[in-house]
């Protein structure tokens, strides 16, 4: 189902029912830029990889998020779904931020409708932003159930202060009905009654009613007052300021298990937009994380358990759909909750939010089938708890994933060398660099520099005292001297944009929004494989999403 402002005020309640009764979800986002990895290199420590993410991705944003809501019946097993594809767009002129032209293309010709996107996209806010919407809100409500008072006071001494507004003809039906919906809500038992759907204007009228029918029975007051009127809550307006947050902090209530393909970027997103900056601090990140989403599981992650990669090749999502549509998976009986809420398999959507996340939600069914899941179970599976909490880190060889709830395993760099060369150099030219030294792996970064990994360790300690350094143009490092270098250099520039004092002295700049040497953004089409070994070297050919593992 697609939500939008048109109908999400009507729905929401609905959403927030299917979020409580479900068993665990699948969610997925699309963005307006994709962030630049060409400064995630793939010895960095998961540590390295978050700050540097954080640093390239400060100005995209969710325009679409996907959400699977799962149920598995605990009596017969039995697996519905519904899906929701929620479109969100900033309002107001002080929200700026980025569109990466090449992503924003790649939507559009998958279908993504940009003009549903500027006119019905869902508004949203962080935690503060929601926390000074509500003290200003209860102050309004205060100030009003205050002046109510004040009026009766002065009606009792004969005066009246009421400035009657003539309903017109167009109005005199709906204000004919939420009167009687006043009336039905004072012979109840609720203590608080919701107007909604009344644009500014019509407000006023509701407003005016009240004073003049039902002053003495009901204040405009969350609260209940001391004198027993009861309270309209006028949040119709923070409702839909609040807007998509509402669902996100619903799904974050239910502290149950969230299943994302390639996560790492819906999580920090998410997190960033919905609820809190991220922090620059990597054990802050993962506090939060924790704070937040305490159960995830990240599919890709899944797909590198050594079993799993023998049926599954390739770890992109529409691959792995496909495998896990064949023996030795079995993907269980799936039925939609209702007709409006339901994805087919047989007309696929890819890059669309809701079907992403239904895909991502079948692909977990399906390698779970494989190591034999209680479903009705999750969280206590064997194996499923060696993948819970660890997000995938893309382009790493070393440690590639993020551990949530500890520390990853730490692992030794001396064995790593940078370089840099002549462009004319191909892979036969550092071979023979290094031939001294046994096997190597090389990792191409660009044209004129790259990494090498020794096979053998023993020799680490006297490449750099021994290496043939004949060429000018070749120089070499290693790893740590390479990585030192990188923070000098940020260092240097954070140092640089800070700006000077009254006095004309320099000042640091701030944290939180500096880089350390951060490449420009990637294309979608430049999403390649990152330090695959090459025969000779050659241009780097160009693809599409589906060709590619980053997805």
């Amino acid at each position: 189902m697609e939500i939008t402002s048109k109908n999400f005020t009507d729905q929401l309640a609905s959403i927030r029912q299917t979020i409580r009764d479900a068993s665990f979800f699948a969610m997925d986002t699309e963005f307006t830029g994709l962030t630049s990895d060409r400064n995630v290199f793939p010895f960095d420590t998961p540590e390295e990889v978050y700050q540097k993410t954080v640093e390239n991705s400060i100005n995209f944003i969710v325009i679409q998020l996907g959400l699977a809501a799962f149920r598995v019946d605990p009596e017969s097993g039995a697996v519905s779904y519904k899906c929701y594809n929620f479109y969100c767009f900033p309002k107001g002129r002080v929200h700026v931020f980025a569109c990466q032209g090449e992503s924003m293309r790649f939507l559009a010709d998958h279908g993504f409708d940009f003009n549903k996107l500027f006119r019905e996209g869902l508004s949203y806010c962080g935690e503060a932003d929601e926390e000074r919407m509500r003290a200003d809100l209860k102050e309004r409500q205060e100030q009003r159930a205050a002046a109510l008072e004040a009026e009766e006071g002065e009606e009792a001494n004969g005066s009246d202060a009421v400035n009657m507004v003539p309903v017109p003809a167009t109005e005199e039906k709906l204000m004919a009905e939420i009167e009687e919906r006043i009336g039905v809500f004072l012979g109840s038992e609720d203590k608080d009654f919701t107007i909604t759907n009344c644009n500014g204007f019509q407000r006023k009228l509701v407003y005016q009613m009240i004073e003049a029918k039902f002053r003495k029975q009901i204040s405009t007051s969350s609260v209940e007052l001391e004198n027993k009127h009861k309270g309209i809550l006028e949040n119709v307006d923070l409702e839909s300021a609040v807007g998509l947050s509402l669902v996100l902090q619903e799904l974050s209530k239910t502290r149950k298990l969230i299943v994302g393909h390639n996560m790492l970027l819906d999580l920090m997103f998410v997190i960033r937009q919905f609820f809190r900056p991220l922090p620059y601090n990597f054990q802050d990140f993962k506090k939060t994380v924790r704070e937040l989403f305490p159960l995830l599981l990240d599919t890709k992650y899944l797909c590198t358990n050594a079993e799993l990669k023998v049926h599954v090749f390739s770890s992109v999502l529409g691959h792995v759909f496909e495998a896990i549509r064949k023996e030795p998976f079995k993907l269980p009986e799936v039925k939609s909750g209702s007709e409006e809420h339901s994805y087919s398999m047989d007309q696929e959507k890819q890059h669309e939010a809701g079907y992403d996340a239904y895909l991502t939600g079948l692909c977990f069914l399906g390698l779970a089938s494989y190591f034999k899941v209680d479903l009705t179970n999750l969280t206590n599976d064997a194996t499923l708890k060696m993948y819970f909490n660890r997000i995938y880190l893309l382009r790493v060889s070393e440690v590639n994933y993020i551990y949530i709830y500890g520390k990853e395993p730490s692992f030794s760099r001396d064995h790593i060398f940078y370089i840099t060369f002549p462009e004319n150099w191909r892979h036969v030219d550092i071979l023979c660099r290094f031939r001294n030294y046994g096997q190597v792996f090389i990792s191409w970064v660009n044209e004129t520099s790259a990494f090498v990994t020794l096979h053998n360790r023993d020799h680490a300690a006297a490449v750099l005292k021994t290496i043939d350094k004949s060429n000018a143009a070749f120089t070499i490092c290693t790893l740590n001297q390479f990585k030192a270098k990188q923070q000098c250099a940020g260092a240097k520039r954070r140092y640089d944009s800070g700006g000077s004092d009254r006095g004309g002295h320099k000042r640091p700049a701030d944290k939180e929004v500096t880089a350390a040497v951060v490449l420009p953004a990637v294309t979608a089409t430049e999403v390649t494989n990152f330090g695959t070994p090459s025969q000779a070297k050659k241009p780097r050919q160009q693809g599409t999403f589906a060709d590619n593992d980053s997805w």
